[in-house]
């Protein structure tokens, strides 16, 4: 960032002596930027699409916003969500990330549980074609490479040759711009350590980060996570153990975090991400539901809903359940089986950020797609002070951008002016159960590189995001 900085202090400079105006100014706002241990009343400078200056002397810009009351801070950052689907058009409809902007979110990273575009370059083409709501990095998803080497069965293990085909697809997607490689452990439990730690060591290579839904939930998820972490120990790679509320969100959540951070004590580099809600979401035909899982979640099916079909609600038997599962497997479901206290443990623990998780389809899902960051600020912060707000913030722009490599999660000169102007008191997620869509509320700016997105809850611009690429900064 040296060339940056010596850029925009020229800039600066120049501006200084012919008192020329910046493109944007927010004046009066309290500063909340984690990632420059700032929580100040400041006015911050925006040119060029850029953050120029952060200050306490007056500053003039050709449009002026007055911020009093109201918290500035970075543009959040989700660092697990899924990204809208390419059609057989090549078009991308902005259903979650069109709820990610409204809940402050400007840039997430997708491709996430191994599940992700099958050709990258393409989505990315499409993604800054069509012009969406927020910035998205990818990661290189597992399945897709495992679909591309022709290895059909989730439950066998990959030949040799198939997964040299593989490994020389990661390095390539690696090389094109992909933050990285995300694994569904659960998902294709197949996979043995022989895949793991050979795409694991190519991802080092590049120095990209590792995501995972690792292998098991419940009683199973200590010994899930340490498969993962044993990767992170052999390799040296960077990891990030996915939504692990609903992992170890039942009663194993210490033992996890304890096992995490014993790893972090060796030298692993090992982060965590979770959603602020005790109600998992995944398509009913997952493997999740394979076997007596059943004897995991309190053995009562009333608990599990079906967010599609006849039944739409709760299922009122285990055979209605396995016979949907047969019919649609397509279908998702809500289990609301997490205990709340997990939670709280996993969410204010300084290595676990904050992520959204969010599916939709045909407009029914779970409400994390659209209110997971608002609900993080009004319950942890606002209505339980559970942390604080510069806390908060951190967990959800600087620490996943940070993690990244992304110019953005902090109020720097020359770095991207993405931002978010909001009253940590009036902010809200609307987003329920039986209306998991419904868009959050309580912002007054959110500024996505240095243009309005969205004023007083309106979306001015919805086109303002593009993909982004690794190591093109």
């Amino acid at each position: 960032m040296v060339d940056y900085l010596f850029f925009y202090d020229m800039i600066v400079m120049a501006r200084e002596v012919g008192n020329i105006l910046y493109d944007l100014v927010l004046k009066n706002g309290l500063v909340v930027d984690p990632g420059n241990r700032i929580l100040s009343e400041l006015r911050v400078g925006v040119d060029g699409g850029r953050i120029v200056r952060v200050t306490a002397e007056p500053i003039k810009g050709r449009r002026e916003l007055d911020c009093g009351g109201l918290a500035v801070a970075p543009g959040f950052v989700d660092i697990h969500a899924h990204e809208d689907k390419l059609t057989a058009d090549g078009d991308i409809e902005p259903v979650i990330t069109q709820r990610l902007l409204r809940q402050g979110v400007t840039t997430f990273i997708g491709g996430q549980c191994g599940i992700g575009p099958e050709d990258e370059d393409i989505y990315r083409q499409a993604y800054d074609q069509t012009g969406q709501p927020v910035n998205c990095a990818l990661l290189t998803a597992h399945g897709s490479l495992r679909e591309l080497a022709g290895a059909e069965d989730k439950y066998a293990p990959v030949s040799d040759g198939q997964l040299g085909i593989m490994e020389r697809a990661l390095r390539a997607r690696l090389a094109a711009g992909s933050y990285g490689l995300s694994f569904g452990i659960r998902y294709i439990p197949g996979m043995d350590q022989r895949e793991l730690l050979a795409l694991t060591r190519v991802v080092r290579l590049y120095g990209g980060i590792v995501a995972a839904h690792i292998r098991d939930d419940c009683a199973a998820a200590p010994a899930a996570a340490a498969e993962f972490l044993e990767a992170g120990r052999q390799t040296g790679a960077r990891l990030q153990i996915s939504h692990i509320g609903s992992m170890a969100g039942f009663g194993q959540m210490g033992r996890v975090l304890a096992l995490i951070d014993d790893a972090a004590a060796e030298g692993v580099d090992v982060m965590v991400d979770c959603y602020p809600y005790n109600a998992f979401c995944t398509y009913i035909g997952e493997t999740t539901y394979d076997g007596d899982f059943l004897a995991n979640y309190g053995n009562d099916i009333t608990k599990i809903e079906i967010t599609d079909g006849e039944y739409r609600g709760r299922i009122p038997s285990l055979e209605v359940f396995q016979r949907i599962r047969r019919e649609h497997p397509e279908y998702l479901t809500v289990a609301h089986v997490m205990l709340p206290g997990e939670i709280d443990m996993a969410l204010l623990h300084p290595r676990v950020l904050l992520g959204s998780d969010g599916i939709l389809v045909n407009g029914a899902g779970h409400p994390r797609a659209a209110g997971a960051f608002p609900r993080f600020i009004r319950q942890y912060v606002t209505e339980r002070r559970l942390l604080s707000l510069y806390q908060a913030i951190e967990k959800m722009s600087w620490l996943a951008a940070n993690r990244l490599g992304l110019p953005k999660g902090r109020l720097s000169p020359g770095w991207d002016a993405d931002l978010v102007v909001f009253d940590p008191a009036r902010i809200r997620d609307n987003a329920t159960y039986s209306e998991p869509g419904l868009l959050s509320a309580g912002f007054k700016y959110i500024i996505l590189g240095g243009k309005i997105a969205v004023e007083d809850d309106v979306t001015i611009d919805g086109r303002l995001g593009r993909a982004l690429l690794r190591q093109r900064y």
